[in-house]
């Protein structure tokens, strides 16, 4: 009887890069190791995450939960009894991880890279943690592999400051770290047959928020770069298509979309210019300089904070009425909001039990109720604005160095011998693929 061949999955994940500009990109020849890839794959739009940033959309993909369940929606959080900012780390996360369901079923996996696996979690294989993390001393699964990675030259992220100063420097770093990303890649992926091996390219999204208009233009001096670069990864791409054995599976995917950055869109501003937000000093240094009067705040993307009695460590406004009554003026005015061209802002405004309803399997709401690091609404903006958490800003607009911004429904996935769900799916939704992939019950 001949023996069964395992099944094993690759995964390459390219943060940010929109299904438009996938297609078009194979479409046109700048990508042709993905053109002839395509052809072989099912290659769809998929949604994002609400609100699409990196980290909630990951930790959607490592949970199969959206971020109202998991509890990640931004980049920097609040501890409301200190009114401390922290960073949220993959142990912050509601659920259990891909990852760790795999390993525990006795799968081998390889994570490289991936946002929200800060700090690592044990598992049967290796973890190389990715954004987020910022020191590879901490950042890897077993821990001596950090001084192998040290040793190789290998680094978690680039400098992104570097842009603000020097586009054609950045370009070049974004290339460095790519280099040696790819380089330990393969170095790993010799070790030994990996069930699950996954690699996170966060370049692109790095190259995106600088690039995009640039490239939409034909800049004459950074339209070059920026294809440039693409070519590399659709080399890594054809690289990958050479290397990986035909019957293995193949997923290669983004997070969210990009488009044109038109303005960002300083909401404390506006919460501050409406009296709602109070500072017991000017310019405020933290949360900590929120006056007691204060009504609501903001922190990004779009996420606006009640100042509520009992939760909040100066907390102003009263459950109940008082609550609902605050909440449904700001659903109402904050889409009231227009540039100075007229354009409206903001899309719509959610209530937060609103986003966690959002997961179709309701029968674990019970688990994932609200809870204090959570919104009380997220405010969701219009293509092209990007709605910042700066505590204090004299502009309700601005346009600085950075030129594009995340949008919800361009995100793609492209894969080879692995099914598709025949409707409309999210980012989140690939984690139970992945699961039912392996032959591994869901929750």
């Amino acid at each position: 009887m001949s023996q069964v061949k395992k099944k094993r999955l690759f995964v390459l994940s390219l943060d940010g890069m929109p299904f438009s500009f996938a297609k078009q990109a194979a479409d046109s020849g700048l990508m042709p190791h993905l053109a002839r890839l395509l052809v072989e794959c099912d290659f769809r739009q998929m949604d994002s995450v609400l609100p699409p940033v990196s980290s909630s959309a990951w930790a959607s993909f490592l949970t199969g939960m959206t971020p109202a369940q998991h509890g990640v929606m931004g980049f920097v959080h609040r501890d409301p009894a200190t009114m401390d900012w922290f960073v949220p780390r993959g142990d912050a996360l509601k659920g259990e991880t891909l990852l760790k369901k795999l390993s525990d079923q006795g799968k081998t996996v390889f994570s490289m890279n991936v946002p929200m696996t800060c700090p690592p979690t044990p598992v049967n294989g290796v973890v190389i943690a990715g954004f987020l993390a910022d020191d590879l001393n901490h950042a890897t699964y077993p821990g001596p592999i950090g001084t192998l990675l040290k040793a190789r030259g290998y680094r978690i992220d680039v400098d992104t400051e570097l842009a603000k100063k020097d586009l054609t420097a950045f370009v070049r770093e974004l290339h460095d770290v790519l280099d040696k990303r790819v380089e330990t890649m393969w170095h790993f992926w010799a070790q030994q047959n990996w069930d699950f091996f996954m690699v996170h390219i966060m370049e692109t999204d790095r190259l995106y928020h600088f690039f995009w208009e640039l490239f939409q233009q034909k800049h004459p001096l950074y339209v070059s770069l920026f294809e440039e670069f693409h070519r590399k990864i659709d080399r890594l791409i054809g690289e990958i298509a050479t290397r990986v054995e035909q019957d293995t599976a193949l997923l290669i995917l983004s997070d969210h979309g990009f488009t044109t950055l038109k303005e960002e869109v300083n909401v404390n501003h506006w919460l501050y210019r409406q009296g709602l937000l109070r500072f017991n000093r000017m310019p405020p240094q933290s949360l900590k300089d929120l006056h007691p009067d204060t009504k609501a705040y903001a922190l990004y993307p779009g996420r606006i904070f009640i100042n509520l009695q009992g939760r909040e460590r100066t907390g102003s406004v009263a459950p109940g009425t008082p609550y609902e009554e605050l909440r449904a003026y700001l659903r109402r005015a904050l889409p009231e909001i227009k540039n100075g061209t007229g354009q409206s802002v903001i899309k719509q405004v959610l209530n937060i039990e609103e986003l966690v309803a959002q997961n179709e399997d309701t029968s674990r709401l019970h688990q994932f109720r609200p809870h204090a690091t959570l919104p009380d609404l997220l405010a969701i903006p219009n293509e092209g604005f990007d709605l910042k958490g700066r505590l204090w800003d004299e502009k309700l607009f601005d346009k600085t160095v950075f030129n594009g911004t995340h949008t919800f429904h361009d995100a793609f996935v492209a894969a080879k011998n692995l099914h598709l769900p025949d409707r409309r799916f999210a980012i989140n939704d690939l984690f139970g693929l992945i699961v039912n992939f392996f032959g591994s019950s869901g929750f």
